[in-house]
C-alpha cells in the first residue's frame, strides 16, 4: 500500500498500519513531531519523508527503509530491529542514544551533530556519510566501513571510539596530521 504526500501524526499512523494487510511505503509525507514510540514500524518504507522532532523511541524497526528522508532533531534512542536501513538522509541532531544499527546500511547519511551514544554500529555501512561533531562516546564502530566518510575533527578519545572500524590510508594521515602535526609521507 502506498501512501503519498499525506500529513500524519502518531495515532493515525499506528491505526493504518494496525489495519494494513500488505506492506505500507509512505512516500513524501509529513510526520513532523509524530509520536511513535514503542510502534511496530517492521518493514515499513518511508521515501523522501519529513520526520523531523518526531519520536520513535523503542520503536520496532526489523525491515523498514528511510530513504532520502530528514530526520532532523528525530528521537530513536533504543530502536531495534535486524535489516532496518536508513539511506541519503539527514538526521542532524538525531538522538540515536543505545540504538542497535548493526549491520546496517547508513549510505550517504548526515550524522553532523547527532548523539550517537552507545550506538551499537557494528559492521555497518557508513560510505559518504557526515559525522561532523557527532557525540561517538561509547558507540560499537568494530567492523564499521567508514571508508568515504567525514569523521570530522578528532581528539584522542574519539580516536578510542573509532576502535575496530574500517578506514583509509588517507583518513589515518588527516587523523595523525590533526592529533600531533607530524606530515605523512608514503
Amino acid at each position: 500500500m502506498e501512501l503519498l504526500d499525506q500529513t500524519y501524526a502518531g495515532p493515525e499512523l499506528r491505526r493504518l498500519l494496525a489495519d494494513a494487510t500488505e506492506a505500507v511505503e509512505l512516500v513524501r509525507c509529513d510526520l513532523t513531531r509524530a509520536d511513535l514510540r514503542d510502534a511496530d514500524l517492521t518493514e515499513v518504507a518511508f521515501t523522501d519523508c519529513v520526520l523531523d522532532e518526531a519520536r520513535l523511541d523503542g520503536a520496532s524497526m526489523g525491515g523498514a527503509r528511510f530513504v532520502g528522508c530528514r530526520l532532523m532533531g528525530v528521537s530513536m534512542p533504543q530502536t531495534r530491529g535486524l535489516g532496518f536501513t536508513i539511506q541519503r538522509s539527514n538526521l542532524f541532531a538525531a538522538n540515536l542514544i543505545g540504538a542497535v544499527l548493526s549491520h546496517t546500511d547508513l549510505t550517504g547519511c548526515r550524522f553532523t551533530e547527532a548523539i550517537l551514544r552507545g550506538t551499537d554500529l557494528r559492521s555497518s555501512t557508513l560510505d559518504g556519510c557526515d559525522l561532523t561533531q557527532a557525540d561517538l562516546y561509547d558507540a560499537n564502530l568494530d567492523g564499521a566501513d567508514l571508508r568515504g566518510a567525514s569523521l570530522g575533527p578528532c581528539d584522542l578519545d574519539r580516536l578510542r571510539v573509532l576502535k575496530g572500524a574500517l578506514i583509509t590510508t588517507e583518513q589515518a594521515r588527516a587523523i595523525v596530521t590533526e592529533l600531533t602535526g607530524v606530515v605523512v609521507l608514503d
